[in-house]
């Protein structure tokens, strides 16, 4: 049923007069409070990010984008241009200077008419008042008109051609239902008001509408009422993603009560708007870059966040330069204290050379002083007073035993010399204890005895009743799997969890989504959670898994990189708790056995 209209046909007000035609260019005044925004001139957070990334503050954007959303009031004439006591009521909005675009069932003129007269009234802070406006092109198939202002001065809403499942979105209009609530008439609808706000998300892409025309469409949960159609379906950065069309039955009655609706709401894709205006020649203004915006509460605790980050991060820096500081005059000292060594043992060696060398000579002086004086050629010779036989008989008797001078040692001083020696040995193993030389030198470390890789073939099957919701695409699945180093495929590790189970995060690269994996500790149940990031946080989360290096099983010999590759899976289930915060989207459980 068309949001504008009752029973396919344009929403008539019955009974009220010419003179109160003018008066349904307004709807209720509300006062627009999303709960979504995000300041994007926060100095704190430009010190911690890339100033690409910088949220958008989307009160000031949706509340900037809300100017340029317009009441549209049709007034119907019959024959001879006599004006009927019916009116038509919907919703546009600008997409470029002096253009708006709205339904076609919303100007749609009903067959007791012949023709009819279109006006606009715009927001009440624009600062312009209602006109006159012109049909320019209509495509009755997309349920979309282009209306002429040429007047209006109002700043024209920008497009995003590519909005996802899940994004949170916002409808604005005017629905006529909020003026019968608060009994709105007369000239109080003369005046200009705010556009009527709701929130959402979105909750499914078709390829055909609710008519069964082949357009694009999107349903959402941002709730829509009779007089929203043709208004925008904004994302929080107050882009145009699609012009609301279609709402389940939802009216009031004569007493007054309001029935409830089913909660289908569905807008026109903003893809099928641009080929729309592009066929018309309006180029309207498309962003690319996906929106990144969070609510006024958020950034006030994300300012707070960040200004109590950053003054750790200072104080963490503050830490390691007075840690490095501590550790270059550590180093100095330790240069000092070993040139003080290598000086004093210069020092004791010489005063041990010229020790030693003093000890030399004085011995053999004390060796020269004790000897006997050999015979020379001025002696006189000796009176023989006996005969040749028995005086050379008694020389030999008598011969004096060679010459022993007592307390004389050796002229060459040994203490000294190993003194000297171990002085030595013990200032050349300061000098390398500390250098390559030396781990060189040393016996190496028996490296810890890691256990044998034992390999195993695994087959696993989906379990459909463990699987509400499981992954599009989700089949059977086999591999290898190490159960001692807790690796898959001999290349893809698992953390082992406290109670014997095993986890891993990993990434998408075509889609910004990011899954948790998790094998049971008995190896019988593989189950796998996957969660859909808006495109900022999978950047953010990307790059810093990245950063993190690539995770493979490591040597099973190697029981250090073995160690480093259980700090980098705890790192990366630390950062990934941060970031997996919402309900998965999908949650696929297998159940597995040997082969």
């Amino acid at each position: 049923m068309f949001a504008g209209m009752g029973a396919g046909l344009v929403q008539r007000m019955k009974g009220i007069g010419l003179g109160l035609l003018a008066a349904g260019l307004l709807c209720l005044p509300v006062d627009m409070s999303p709960a979504f925004a995000q300041d994007a001139n926060s100095s704190s957070l430009s010190q911690l990010s890339d100033p690409d990334f910088q949220p958008v503050n989307s009160t000031k954007a949706l509340k900037a984008s809300e100017q340029s959303v317009v009441r549209v009031l049709v007034v119907y004439r019959g024959y001879g241009g006599v004006p009927l006591d019916t009116v038509g009521m919907g919703s546009g909005f600008v997409v470029a200077p002096g253009y708006i675009v709205t339904n076609y069932h919303v100007v749609q003129v009903p067959p007791e008419a012949s023709s009819a007269d279109i006006y606009i009234v715009p927001h009440k802070d624009s600062g312009a008042g209602y006109q006159p406006v012109q049909l320019m092109k209509s495509w009755i198939q997309g349920d979309l008109v282009l209306l002429s202002a040429p007047n209006l001065k109002i700043p024209p809403l920008k497009l995003f051609l590519t909005p996802y499942k899940n994004e949170r979105v916002v409808s604005m209009g005017y629905p006529d239902v909020t003026d019968h609530l608060l009994n709105r008439s007369g000239t109080a609808l003369l005046e200009p008001a705010d556009a009527y706000v709701t929130q959402g998300s979105i909750a499914l892409f078709a390829a055909t509408n609710p008519d069964g025309s082949r357009v694009e469409t999107l349903f959402h949960t941002a709730p829509i009422n009779h007089g929203n159609s043709g208004g925008p379906l904004l994302n929080e950065c107050g882009q145009v993603v699609g012009v609301n069309t279609w709402t389940a039955p939802s009216t009031l009655s004569a007493g007054g009560n309001l029935d409830i609706s089913a909660g289908q709401f569905v807008a026109t894709h903003v893809s099928a708007l641009n080929t729309f205006l592009s066929s018309a020649g309006i180029s309207p203004e498309i962003v690319s870059t996906p929106c990144y915006a969070k609510s006024e509460d958020e950034i006030v605790k994300d300012d707070a966040l960040s200004k109590v980050l950053s003054a750790a991060a200072e104080a963490q820096v503050q830490r390691l330069v007075e840690q490095k500081k501590a550790e270059a005059d550590r180093a100095l000292m330790e240069r000092l204290q070993l040139g003080a060594m290598v000086v004093l043992s210069v020092l004791v060696l010489i005063l041990i050379g010229l020790i030693i060398r003093r000890e030399i000579r004085h011995r053999a002086e004390i060796h020269r002083s004790r000897e006997p004086d050999a015979p020379t050629a001025f002696d006189e010779a000796p009176v023989e007073r006996v005969k040749p036989e028995r005086v050379r008989h008694r020389i030999e008797l008598r011969a004096p035993p060679p010459v022993k001078v007592p307390g004389i040692k050796h002229p060459i001083p040994w203490g000294w010399i190993a003194l000297a020696a171990v002085i030595v040995i013990v200032v050349a193993w300061f000098l390398i204890k500390d250098r390559d030389i030396y781990r060189r030198l040393s016996k190496p470390k028996v490296a810890a005895p890691v256990a044998e890789a034992v390999t195993v073939k695994m087959s696993c099957a989906i379990d459909p009743t463990a699987s509400p919701n499981p992954l599009s695409g989700a089949g059977p699945i086999e591999f290898e799997f190490d159960s001692v180093h807790a690796c898959v495929n001999g290349r893809t590790p698992y953390e082992r969890q406290p109670n014997g189970s095993l986890l891993r995060f990993a990434m998408g690269e075509a889609n910004p989504v990011a899954a948790r994996m998790e094998f049971s500790a008995d190896g019988q149940v593989f189950t796998r959670y996957d969660y859909r990031l808006d495109p900022v946080q999978y950047t953010n989360f990307n790059n810093q898994m990245k950063a993190l290096g690539t995770l493979r099983c490591s040597t099973h010999s190697n029981a250090g990189a073995l160690a480093a590759l259980a700090n980098n899976l705890a790192r990366v289930r630390t950062l990934s708790q941060t970031y997996l915060t919402m309900a998965p989207e999908t949650k696929t459980v297998w159940r597995c056995k040997q082969t």
